[in-house]
């Protein structure tokens, strides 16, 4: 009994502990992104850097690895597109469209 105790407070701990990781990571991104003023895909990029760590720690290695990839990937995508011409606004409403169809369709169809 005593034990089970120990472990929820411990998880508690970790899980505040994962989310002023989290918290000082974004801000310490959206700083370096003020500085830099590469916004638009770099905000990408720190939500990626922000929620990944916050999964690391929490022990949810490969969810947070592919978090950081996910996130990384789309700031990719855009500079490459960006390089041809297609109007930012653009890329970024589809991006942002694609990802609530994810959140839509994990929420509602692949429910574990």
């Amino acid at each position: 009994m005593n034990t089970e105790v120990e472990t929820k407070s411990t998880d508690k701990d970790r899980q505040r502990m994962a989310g002023a990781i989290s918290g000082g990571i974004f801000l310490i991104s959206l700083g370096v992104l003020l500085f830099t003023g590469w916004w638009w895909p770099g905000i990408m990029v720190a939500i990626g850097i922000s929620s990944g760590a916050a999964l690391i720690f929490r022990g949810k290695t490969w969810q947070g690895i592919l978090s950081l990839a996910f996130f990384c990937g789309i700031a990719v995508v855009v500079e490459i597109v960006r390089s041809t011409g297609i109007s930012g606004v653009v890329i970024g409403a589809f991006i942002l469209i694609g990802i609530g169809v994810i959140v839509l369709v994990k929420a509602f169809i692949l429910r574990e």
